[in-house]
């Protein structure tokens, strides 16, 4: 009897461990925060701020389309996505050969929704009634997160998703080295020196942007340009061939 009740107690905890475990589903990608920068990963619908590559999910995050059936209440959710080889179609209905896309298609990531990717933008029109008007379900993910999964070059992928807890790894990690991956953005120089903690090196080998939305400028600055921007010196740190996603 005593041997029954703790394998009970085994499944009821395995249960409740995978209770936030979907099945796959198939869907779509795209990918944005590619741009020196409108469309920024920071200032995502959820009011999230800036996305600190250290932190939750780092910059693995993206855009749920608010036709999605899973759209309310979906800030802070997380998905595993993979890519797949195969045919896409877009909104309209146009037919996109993918096959031989997906750097692997038994690789993942897992991804934090942050922002909206609207049915209806009149500022883009075409592009999001193209992709996020629910013919299929659709995500919009950080450049960051599409270039583990594919080259930038596709622009859009069929993919499998679930969703999973956000502190889930997946069993085959998807991951780039850092120097392969476009440059990010610096945070608000009023946030930088908020982080003594942060290696700037890792993160930034190549440089990256200045958080043009804040009033820092524009542009791109190395890592010893932003740090002298914020009155910090700092010293060099890290290592620049760390595997993006790796921890």
């Amino acid at each position: 009897m005593a041997a029954l009740t703790l394998l009970q107690l085994a499944v009821l905890l395995l249960a409740t461990a995978t209770s936030n475990v979907s099945a796959w589903r198939q869907g779509r990608a795209t990918f944005y925060g590619n741009e020196p920068w409108y469309w920024s990963i920071h200032h995502g619908s959820c009011g999230y701020g800036y996305q600190w590559p250290d932190q939750n999910t780092g910059w693995d995050i993206a855009a749920l389309s608010d036709q999605h059936p899973e759209y309310r209440g979906s800030c802070g959710g997380c998905y595993e996505i993979k890519c797949q080889s195969s045919d896409i179609q877009d909104g309209y209905g146009q037919n996109l050969n993918r096959n031989g896309a997906c750097r692997d298609g038994s690789s993942s990531v897992i991804v934090r929704t942050t922002d909206t990717c609207p049915c209806q933008y009149q500022n883009n029109y075409y592009s999001n009634k193209r992709w996020c008007c629910g013919d299929i379900d659709h995500f919009d993910m950080s450049v960051w997160a599409f270039q583990k999964l594919t080259d930038m070059k596709w622009g859009v992928i069929p993919i499998q998703y679930r969703r999973v807890d956000c502190g889930q790894q997946p069993d085959n990690k998807a991951y780039l080295n850092y120097d392969q991956m476009f440059p990010g953005e610096f945070p608000p120089k009023s946030q930088a020196g908020n982080r003594g903690d942060f290696d700037w090196y890792k993160y930034f080998p190549k440089g990256g942007y200045l958080n043009s939305k804040a009033g820092d400028g524009s542009g791109m600055v190395s890592v010893d340009e932003f740090l002298r921007m914020t009155g910090r010196g700092g010293s060099r740190g890290g290592n620049s061939q760390a595997q993006f996603g790796k921890k």
